[in-house]
């Protein structure tokens, strides 16, 4: 597994920024974590966390470029934006380049920036890799405290629910298109957890 990791780890260093980098051997050292809790293989956990943004800093042309040699199907127009298309081509590039043929690990990438079909988004491990991606942030976000008590003890779907609502927050304020996957997935949760507007205040 160490071996693998490295062969990884030299991959990224070569493909995404410093920055970047950090963060993602931050979100795989939390996969590490939260394999343990919600008995997750710890293989696919960290390796989901380390290898979720290798093509988050890939320039635009390039995204399009591997999207159409990996056949994508993008279906609604927010999908070609990077912060939702860098996901299942990174599942493409790390299959491509590196031999990651595990499809836990892969599905789990391709799906974590929302793309994936509505009332797919249950899986254990790809809402773990969700919240690991904010709890090792690029940058600090208001109410992260809660959002890790909430993972840390065990209530993964309110913590889902939570990070999905703000994420939806995030872009309406930033201008970015909304998936109608994101929103089905808060929806959907919202439901599911009879929570309130409430329940999403950042504290």
């Amino acid at each position: 597994m160490h071996f693998t990791l490295e062969l990884y780890s030299r991959f990224l260093r070569a493909t995404v920024t410093p920055r970047r980098y950090q963060h993602s051997t931050d979100v795989m050292n939390v996969m590490a974590d939260l394999s343990a809790i919600y008995t997750l293989d710890t293989t696919q956990a960290m390796t989901a966390g380390l290898l979720h943004d290798a093509a988050r800093d890939l320039p635009f042309a390039d995204l399009l470029r591997l999207a159409h040699e990996a056949h994508l199907v993008l279906v609604h127009p927010s999908e070609e934006h990077p912060i939702y298309l860098h996901a299942p081509v990174g599942a493409y590039l790390v299959g491509k380049e590196l031999g990651v043929c595990d499809n836990a690990v892969t599905e789990a990438i391709a799906a974590h920036s929302h793309v994936d079909p509505p009332g797919g988004s249950d899986g254990v491990l790809l809402h773990c890799l969700r919240v690991a991606d904010v709890l090792a942030p690029i940058r600090e976000w208001k109410g992260m405290k809660r959002l890790e008590s909430m993972v840390y003890l065990g209530c993964l779907e309110e913590a889902a629910l939570l990070h999905a609502g703000w994420l939806l927050e995030h872009f309406e304020q930033e201008g970015i298109p909304i998936h109608p996957h994101l929103v089905d997935t808060v929806q959907r949760l919202s439901a599911k957890l009879s929570v309130t507007e409430s329940f999403f205040e950042r504290w």
